[in-house]
């Protein structure tokens, strides 16, 4: 009881993620992992950049991209995530809070809170099919109704950014059925369960732009496994195929060239 009411003042004070960053980071895997997804991302966002963190849950993305580009915009439907967002960013001027959903249309949506937060999902089908699977043990019981808008509103209120970190779940495609901008950098989410899911991605990127190239990272690794980016055909007839066999799942990197 003491501990959790300790929690609660210092998420109120913004110092929660402050002390827990600090510990996480003054670790020897902490500093490590830091610094490698510090370096991964320098690779193509700076300082002048604008990034979009879509799915931004508690932040954690959102403080590696708040220390290498000039404005993170945090997107995040989630009542009790923006309350940490909030706190954990309370004292930087270069993160801003949307607690919306991002989808194909403007409008209300329903988002299924999990008893974890990080598999809440707008996505009935992703509910339905991980339930049975990997998920079998967790439950999605609460309902909420949130404000939906799409990328494209997003970039009419903040500019184009440099690059959109999309993490929601199974409604990757959704959301990139909002966009009709050619962003120049893009990563969405795979699941092995919905891989069908990450072709459609792939679809409307190409849509949007033929010029895009695709690469990939497994798991929470950020470090590409091809060793050049591939064509839209190669993605999909070859690489999506054999990501669905193997059982894996982790982020698909767009390239605009």
């Amino acid at each position: 009881m003491l501990k959790k009411s300790l929690k609660e003042v210092l998420l109120k004070t913004g110092l929660y993620y402050k002390m827990k960053d600090y510990r996480f980071r003054h670790t020897e895997w902490g500093g490590l992992r830091d610094a490698s997804q510090k370096s991964f991302y320098a690779t193509f966002i700076s300082s002048h950049d604008v990034v979009f963190d879509v799915g931004a849950n508690v932040g954690q993305r959102t403080q590696i991209f708040s220390e290498l580009c000039q404005r993170v915009v945090a997107v995040e439907p989630q009542a009790e995530c923006v309350r940490h967002l909030r706190s954990r960013f309370m004292f930087s001027k270069n993160v801003l809070i949307e607690r919306i959903a991002l989808g194909d249309h403007e409008g209300e949506a329903t988002i299924r809170e999990s008893d974890s937060h990080t598999i809440s999902s707008m996505s009935s089908r992703f509910i339905e099919t991980v339930g049975k699977s990997r998920f079998s043990e967790s439950s999605w019981e609460r309902e909420v109704k949130v404000e939906m808008k799409t990328l494209d509103q997003l970039i009419g209120k903040y500019g184009l950014p440099k690059f959109i970190k999309i993490d929601v779940e199974g409604f990757e495609a959704q959301v990139l059925a909002g966009l009709n901008s050619a962003v120049p950098y893009i990563s969405f989410e795979f699941t092995p369960e919905l891989m069908d899911e990450a072709e459609k991605c792939v679809a409307r990127l190409n849509q949007i732009s033929e010029r895009y190239l695709y690469n990939y990272c497994m798991g929470e690794k950020l470090d590409f496994v091809l060793e050049s980016h591939v064509t839209r055909a190669k993605m999909s007839n070859s690489i999506l195929p054999a990501l669905a066999e193997q059982g894996n799942f982790g982020d698909v990197y767009a390239v605009h060239q």
